[in-house]
């Protein structure tokens, strides 16, 4: 088995049929792997990153394992420099469980063979950075393992993520949620619908797509600058959602829903459905809205989602007493930090530092218009701070 890496964009297209092919033969299959999550992300960013993308193949020439990184930077107290790798679609576009993908038959020759090619490539980078690995998919140990077995530093914490397994029907949901949220639901239900042409709406096609991103991205924004806090959705996440949901459409992943009173969008989620589980993404809220209208959307999404046959409803990142409330279940994962043995890296390594922004800060791609270049702005991140909660704030806020 061997590895090489590819470089340039171009020399990764041409694995796009193999990539589709692999990935459901990965214990790593997963939305936030696909090929069309790549090509969204890629026509987000600039034209100037640089790939570093380690593919592994068999005896028999077939593609066997990826790992699909891509070059950065992370600063140490402003003074010293070091060459990292993170992994594709991660940045700007709130992906979780990334991983290595490798073909189920052969992980660990697979995860060898790129361990391997990093060793070999050792000189153009210093450490990787993979947070929001999933813990229940065997993701770490195979990361874990091949990365010791070449002699790198491998250090790992645990991540909180938390997801609500759906019953066969919406009635056994509601019955298995505790009394005091039952009475939430159903006061809120009552007030609503109350409510002047107030509807619940799904969409449909491209144009109706169009109309409920516009909404999501003026609610978010509402929201938040009433509470003096960032919007999720500038620069390069915004652009990001307005590709990946034109593809995710066409595939038949994407799930928006929405409420309107007098025909206008008071309130949106957004997610997707992949293998049978539903991945909640983003929400928008109008704070001059009634009161609960969030909470009793959700309710209705997941009324839809078992409807439908979803299994799962994925919270994603974090876990919170808002989250609780809904039935789901905490699920532990990783963040990973490794590097090669190197006396720079011992730094970092010996005394546990993180690339999470209070000592070793981490280089943000330009969340800019067309400038075409990797901001060396540093992306700060405090230690302590989970993946983006900007949902079960809001909701919580609403209930």
């Amino acid at each position: 088995m061997r590895a090489v890496v590819s470089e340039t964009w171009s020399d990764l297209e041409t694995v796009a049929d193999e990539w589709r092919t692999l990935l459901p033969r990965s214990r790593a299959d997963s939305l936030f792997l696909t090929w069309e999550w790549m090509q969204a992300w890629r026509r987000s960013v600039p034209e100037s990153v640089q790939l570093f993308v380690v593919k592994a193949r068999d005896e028999r020439g077939r593609l066997v394992g990826v790992a699909p990184f891509y070059r950065t930077r992370f600063r140490l107290g402003g003074l010293l420099h070091f060459r990292g790798l993170r992994l594709l679609g991660e940045h700007g576009a709130s992906a979780e469980y990334l991983d290595w993908i490798l073909a189920d038959h052969c992980e660990r020759e697979a995860a060898l063979a790129i361990a391997r090619a990093l060793k070999e490539h050792g000189s153009s980078w210093d450490c990787m950075w993979i947070p929001r690995i999933s813990g229940w998919t065997g993701a770490r140990e195979r990361i874990q393992e091949a990365c010791a077995a070449v002699g790198f530093h491998c250090h790992e914490r645990p991540r909180g993520f938390s997801a609500l397994a759906l019953p066969a029907d919406y009635p056994s949901y509601v019955t298995s949620l505790s009394r005091s949220t039952r009475t939430m639901l159903a006061k809120r239900t009552r007030q609503l619908v109350a409510v002047p042409d107030l509807t619940f709406v799904q969409c449909r096609n491209e144009g109706e797509r169009n109309r409920f991103l516009a909404a999501l991205f003026e609610l978010n924004h509402r929201r938040w600058d009433a509470k003096g806090r960032p919007s999720a959705f500038t620069g390069l996440e915004k652009r990001f959602y307005e590709e990946f949901t034109r593809l995710a459409l066409e595939r038949g992943w994407l799930r928006l829903y929405g409420a309107t009173i007098g025909g206008e969008l008071k309130a949106v989620q957004i997610g997707y459905v992949y293998r049978g589980s539903f991945s909640q993404l983003q929400e928008g809220f109008d704070p001059e809205a009634p009161p609960g209208l969030g909470n009793v959307l959700r309710s209705k999404v997941i009324e839809l989602l078992i409807a439908e046959g979803v299994r799962t409803y994925d919270f994603l990142g974090g876990f919170t007493e808002h989250k609780r409330r809904w039935g789901a279940r905490v699920r532990t994962g990783h963040d990973l930090f490794i590097g090669r043995r190197t006396l720079k890296n011992l730094l970092l390594f010996a005394a546990g530092i993180w690339p999470t922004g209070r000592y070793l800060t981490r280089e943000r791609l330009d969340a800019g218009s067309g400038a075409g270049v990797a901001s060396r702005t540093p992306e700060v991140v405090h230690a302590a701070q989970p993946h983006r909660e900007l949902s079960s704030d809001r909701s919580e806020a609403e209930g």
